[in-house]
């Protein structure tokens, strides 16, 4: 019984009122958590689903979420941005996250393009996920493309202090090992480390 009551104080239950009539769906949201979020911003929830951000853990450390002019997130499902994360979705950017995932205390995810994140997914703590470069470079004249999409499978297990660059594709039932650096697409199944990471292992899986 005493975890249900601690979990009870953790959430704030004026903030979650107001967040959940406001985008319709069922949010709660932890105590020192801040939500600034543009009027054409959209939390699209699916029916069965809802989101937690920043309940539970007893960090000090406040939870940040930041929503650009026409900025969506889908959330199909039970999502769980926990306690000392920083979610950032840029203008005309869309978020989509499974049911079932996690993104773990002090993880950072900055969203300019287009990330979507699988079912059962559990991301590791201070984990960086970023789909842009924020700077366009130009070399030889040439301007590169700052923003590429992120596409992350399904029960896709990725370690503690890993960052994921834009434009990459990981694929299902994947494990990526704490401190990898993820700039290569990674494949099904297997099990990945190492900076830049690799694959190290087939026909993997986790639970």
């Amino acid at each position: 019984m005493n975890k249900y009551i601690k979990y009870f104080l953790s959430i704030s239950l004026l903030k979650s009122i107001y967040y959940s009539f406001k985008f319709k769906g069922k949010i709660l949201i932890g105590h020192n958590t801040k939500i600034q979020a543009d009027k054409n911003g959209r939390i699209i929830i699916n029916k069965d689903g809802y989101l937690t951000i920043g309940v539970k853990t007893n960090l000090p450390q406040g939870t940040i979420l930041e929503m650009g002019k026409d900025s969506i997130i889908k959330v199909n499902g039970k999502v769980h941005l926990y306690k000392g994360s920083k979610i950032v979705i840029g203008n005309n950017a869309i978020l989509e996250i499974g049911d079932g995932t996690f993104i773990n205390e002090h993880s950072k995810l900055v969203c300019q393009k287009k990330i979507c994140i699988g079912d059962n997914c559990a991301i590791g703590w201070n984990v960086n996920i970023l789909d842009t470069d924020y700077h366009n470079l130009i070399n030889n004249g040439k301007e590169n493309i700052k923003n590429k999409s992120i596409i992350i499978g399904n029960h896709v297990r990725i370690g503690c202090n890993c960052t994921i660059l834009k434009g990459i594709e990981i694929g299902s039932n994947s494990v990526i090992g704490a401190q990898s650096l993820v700039n290569r697409n990674i494949l099904s199944n297997t099990l990945n480390v190492g900076n830049p990471c690799s694959k190290i292992k087939d026909t993997v899986n986790w639970k």
